[in-house]
């Protein structure tokens, strides 16, 4: 009886310890599942905002040569004005 009740002692131990254990590697692999889900999110983001940059970047440009374009447009009406002498 006395090595009965000690087998499920045992039992009941080692039960809990592969519990106890099998939870605390749970609990690292969901870390760790997040923590890449996160770096995939951030590498996600910093791609769009390299690409908003860079096309920000480009607008900028095409601003800086429109506006130099309408600049060259007004001189030549001016001197057209003045040729006409309007």
């Amino acid at each position: 009886m006395s090595t009965e009740i000690l087998l499920i002692i045992s039992n009941a131990l080692t039960g809990f310890a592969g519990w106890f254990v099998g939870r605390k590697r749970q609990q690292a692999d969901t870390d760790n599942q997040v923590l890449r889900n996160l770096e995939l999110s951030i590498n996600i983001y910093v791609k769009i905002i390299e690409d908003l940059k860079r096309e920000i970047h480009e607008l900028n440009n095409k601003v800086q040569d429109l506006e130099k374009r309408v600049e060259e447009l007004m001189a030549e009406n001016r001197k057209l004005k003045k040729h006409k002498g309007l």
